[in-house]
């Protein structure tokens, strides 16, 4: 599971169903992780704190803890940023080669943070070569999608969009954060405790 480098550890089980807009049966299909098998790839696409991140972990963990996969978790700017400094070393194919030997890789916040046309243009072309390589070492690739395309070449970040949705499930998520409603849910909770046993015939002051 250290391998895998989540940012946290999130299971299925602890999925907010109820407050997402997902498509709950194709999830849950999912996370069989028989997509695995055909080498399809998963991409979830909406607005931050909708629960792609969640979801694309919970996908990761299942394939680790009950089938035992190599699984590697990568955000969007973290990968492009290894793979800058790989071609500054003269390294250039080193990380694609090894994406070849995982089970699946996921791919965060792709299209959330900017980078540079030069660290999408790498971007592109490690995907491309895991990618095209036989069924049996390559990949499936999990990613979660913000919104439009933000790298300095949009129409890098767009071919890779592409190349992702091919033998590809989609998830919606929707726009609207839960993250953001579950804390302001909380927050009129705690105004509506705040006068809860006030004298009300009291009035401000006295």
């Amino acid at each position: 599971m250290k391998a895998a480098r989540f940012p946290a550890y999130k299971d299925l089980s602890g999925f907010d169903f109820m407050a997402s807009e997902i498509n709950e049966a194709t999830l849950r299909q999912l996370h069989k992780c028989e997509f695995m098998d055909g080498a399809q790839n998963v991409v979830l696409i909406g607005g931050p704190g909708t629960g792609k991140t969640h979801a694309a972990t919970a996908l990761g963990v299942q394939a680790i803890e009950h089938h035992r996969r190599k699984v590697r978790f990568f955000s969007t700017i973290e990968l492009v940023n290894a793979l800058e400094q790989e071609k500054a070393k003269g390294k250039v194919g080193q990380i694609a080669e090894s994406l070849t030997r995982l089970d699946l890789v996921i791919l965060d916040e792709l299209g959330y943070l900017p980078f540079s046309a030069s660290g999408g243009a790498l971007l592109s072309t490690c995907s491309a070569n895991s990618m095209s390589a036989p069924a049996s070492s390559s990949p499936p690739i999990s990613a979660s999608a913000n919104g439009p395309p933000s790298s300095g070449d949009a129409k890098m970040t767009t071919a890779l969009l592409d190349r992702l949705t091919h033998r590809c499930h989609i998830l919606e998520t929707g726009n609207d954060s839960f993250r953001f409603k579950a804390s302001s849910a909380a927050a009129t909770q705690k105004k509506k405790g705040g006068t809860h046993g006030l004298d009300p015939n009291l009035t401000p002051g006295t």
